[in-house]
């Protein structure tokens, strides 16, 4: 005998690239992600950090930003039963 699963909601703090949220018997295919990320300041960690006077600079001479030479073959669409 299958288990039955009831719920009234779904909540979702945070969603990032590329993310989803599937309920029920499904194949997600032919999902596909690119992008390009450029950090100025870095991860910071730690407790009460402090930042004063702050100057940023990013220097990007790309021609072409984030080229893409995508190969892979995607599956089908996805079948939901």
């Amino acid at each position: 005998m299958p288990d039955i699963i009831i719920f009234n909601c779904i909540a979702a703090n945070n969603m990032n690239k590329n993310a989803g949220i599937f309920v029920g018997d499904n194949a997600a295919t032919g999902w596909d992600s690119n992008n390009k990320v450029e950090d100025v300041i870095n991860q910071v960690a730690g407790a009460a950090n402090v930042f004063t006077a702050i100057l940023t600079m990013l220097n990007d001479n790309d021609f072409i930003d984030t080229p893409i030479f995508d190969g892979d073959i995607e599956a089908g669409p996805g079948v939901q039963a």
